[in-house]
């Protein structure tokens, strides 16, 4: 299910076969993801036995009982543009959620998860595969399963868990599933009981990080920047027979080595935008670049920042922030326990407005139309809140926005220029102040 940003989505209500997005964004002009890396640690392996293509029949209980399902678990071997980089294996939690086990476990056998693409990536959030056309609005054959959700904490997401996606009804699970690729994000947070996690990784962090790290761009439809630019592809997912494997691989996100840069800033931004940018900017971009060189003499020439937020930026958000334009960014892979509880609590209310107003859809109270303005309206309070507290990770910022910021000394302006991959939005004016 696909709940988006409460600034940038106006596709707000649209489900489909999918992950769940990050629920509120800020940054309305700067969401990206970055990227860590990892060594892969041999596993001491024990005896098992595979099983050929299609040889279980796991639709059938009396032939596989959810009790004999823990006698099974998952190997992906993953390549990217055609290059494989390991396997990844999956515990799978039978006793907790027999249903999903038994339909993962089914389209595994059959093949279904062969060849098939992660096309939805989101470093600090999650990839996303198992669409049987490979696009994102394949759906598997058999049908729809019902929802196994849990508030557990065995079951909670967290770095390297196999959870299913659905549509916008709780039962509506077919074949998409995602692995959770970051512990922290309060989007994260917010998927227990609202999703069925039924597994975890127990090997394959390297494998794991290299395909989160794949640069995206902005998906077309939603405005995430979640379409992959390389090809990610589980080349062969294997049914396993026996006990799972004791491995040495420790299952966490690694800590990547940020050098000399600072943990965290605080920045002033502006963002001169032009047309076919998703913002509401007219001019061309000549024009837009010929602004942003004007913009920033300005700027480094000692006007008042606050002022040119204020008379040029085309960041939707950026005129509400104290100070104009503000931005509190974390570097890659820190994170802040305080600002990632009360965001996960805005977020939480967030996506139960989203709820109660789908269900006034759903019974033709209230038109798509009419429900994305209530949200537009209601929803001031909560960015309000959310921007007062929350700190951005780098990821979820244009790689431009983070490469110039986190290289500024305090009191330092700089420049992001457009970049259809780096800067998509147009031309970034930075000021650190913290």
């Amino acid at each position: 299910m696909k709940i988006l940003s409460l600034i940038i989505s106006p596709l707000l209500f649209v489900a489909c076969d999918d992950a769940p997005a990050p629920l509120v964004e800020v940054a309305a002009v700067a969401v990206q993801h970055e990227a860590p890396a990892a060594v892969p640690v041999a596993a001491v392996q024990q005896p098992v036995t595979q099983v050929t293509r299609g040889s279980h029949h796991f639709e059938d209980a009396t032939i596989v009982s959810d009790e004999q399902l823990k006698n099974y678990y998952i190997e992906m071997d993953c390549e990217i543009e055609g290059k494989p980089i390991g396997t990844m294996t999956f515990e799978l939690w039978a006793d907790a959620a027999p249903i999903h086990v038994r339909n993962f476990l089914r389209y595994a056998d059959e093949g279904l998860y062969d060849t098939r693409k992660y096309h939805r990536i989101l470093r600090d959030f999650m990839i996303q595969g198992g669409s049987s056309d490979n696009t994102g609005a394949g759906a598997g054959v058999h049908g729809q399963i019902q929802a196994e959700f849990s508030n557990e904490h065995e079951r909670r997401h967290r770095y390297g868990v196999l959870s299913m996606a659905r549509g916008g009804n709780p039962n509506s699970a077919s074949s998409q599933y995602f692995v959770i690729t970051d512990s922290y994000n309060p989007s994260v947070k917010n998927l227990d009981g609202q999703y069925s996690s039924f597994g975890i990784m127990v090997n394959g962090v390297a494998v794991l990080e290299q395909m989160a790290d794949i640069k995206c761009t902005n998906n077309p439809m939603g405005g995430e920047p979640s379409n992959p630019t390389q090809t990610a592809t589980v080349k062969t997912c294997r049914v396993v027979e026996g006990a799972v494997p004791q491995f040495d691989d420790i299952v966490r996100r690694p800590l990547p080595d940020i050098g000399d840069e600072p943990e965290y800033i605080r920045i002033q931004h502006i963002l001169i935008s032009f047309k076919g940018t998703r913002t509401t900017a007219t001019r061309t971009q000549e024009e837009a670049e010929a602004l942003a060189a004007e913009v920033l003499k300005r700027a480094q020439a000692g006007e008042d920042f606050s002022s040119l937020v204020m008379e040029f930026t085309d960041d939707p958000g950026g005129k509400d922030t104290t100070p104009k334009g503000a931005y509190a960014m974390l570097n890659t892979g820190r994170h802040n326990e305080e600002s990632d509880k009360l965001s996960a609590e805005i977020q939480k209310e967030a996506m139960e407005l989203q709820i109660a107003l789908r269900a006034r859809i759903d019974s033709k109270e209230i038109t798509l139309e009419q429900a994305t303005a209530e949200f537009a309206e209601s929803s001031k309070g909560l960015r309000a809140r959310l921007s007062a507290i929350q700190w951005l990770p780098r990821g979820r910022m244009v790689p431009g926005f983070g490469d110039i910021g986190f290289n500024l000394k305090v009191a330092e302006i700089g420049v992001s220029n457009f970049s259809k991959t780096d800067s998509p939005f147009g031309w970034h004016i930075i000021k650190r102040y913290e």
